[in-house]
């Protein structure tokens, strides 16, 4: 019988005193019951805070959390990839910022925002099935296009040398900010090395912002192509109870077939 894995993107939302009943605080209870009801293999968050750290870990504690905060003297807004534990061992792990020099703290292109953006990268071996996955957990610029564009050429650019040490199916997935037809996602959908397919073609959109926003599809799962041969269903999750939703994204899932990886 096959073993299908869970691999998840979740914008998680940073924290704002306009969110009313969708504070954290409100949406803890029911992200809990979603995780334990989903189990899923991996989960990606972006928009991490610390409060939000003090408290997944006790959401989630069969999960180990890989990932920092972005500031230069790691504070602020994170990124942070969740791994099951009993399921997968972390063979790697690598954090670098989205900019032009990579590994110098809180860098970023002159033409981006005032945030630095980073990406969180993990290789993992499959407990039951000895299968290896790599992937590379993103949230590219909210304000300019240019330096989304440098942000994911950067990103590719990363992803290819660590292919050349490493050959392994990746996954890179995230909140890239762009939406479909941007030159973002022209730049990503047109990369040889490593070639990538979206796996979210067929969702509309992931960013609702608790009815405030137009919606928009800003979040996505891109795979090479042993993980694109092996995935089955893709969808959101978009649990809402009493006016409370996970998060102002909609998560996205992407279920694999061990037996195909």
């Amino acid at each position: 019988m096959s073993k299908n894995i869970k691999i998840v993107t979740f914008n998680l939302r940073s924290q704002y005193k306009g969110d009313g009943i969708n504070a954290f605080i409100h949406r803890a209870g029911l992200i809990y019951d979603k995780i334990q009801q989903e189990k899923p293999d991996v989960v990606s968050f972006q928009e991490v805070i610390e409060p939000h750290y003090d408290v997944l870990p006790k959401l989630m504690p069969e999960y180990t959390f890989l990932g920092q905060f972005r500031e230069a003297n790691y504070t602020g807004e994170g990124v942070f990839t969740a791994i099951r534990t009993a399921d997968w061992l972390p063979i790697f792990y690598d954090v670098f910022w989205i900019s032009p020099t990579p590994h110098v703290a809180a860098s970023r292109f002159e033409d981006q925002s005032h945030c630095p953006r980073i990406c969180v990268v993990t290789a993992l071996r499959h407990n039951s099935s000895g299968k290896f996955i790599r992937v590379c957990n993103i949230h590219l610029d909210h304000v300019g296009e240019s330096a989304r564009v440098k942000g994911i050429r950067c990103v590719l650019d990363k992803m290819a040398e660590y292919d050349r040490e490493l050959p392994m199916p990746t996954l890179l997935l995230g909140d890239f900010n762009a939406e479909p037809g941007s030159e973002t996602i022209r730049v990503t959908d047109a990369s040889i090395a490593p070639k990538l397919y979206d796996l979210t073609g067929h969702i509309p959109s992931t960013f609702h912002g608790y009815g405030d926003y137009a919606p928009g599809k800003i979040d996505y799962i891109y795979a090479t192509e042993t993980l694109k041969n092996a995935v089955g269903e893709v969808k959101i999750w978009d649990d809402e109870h009493c006016g409370i939703y996970l998060s102002d994204h909609y998560p996205v899932c992407a279920e694999f077939d061990t037996e195909i990886i």
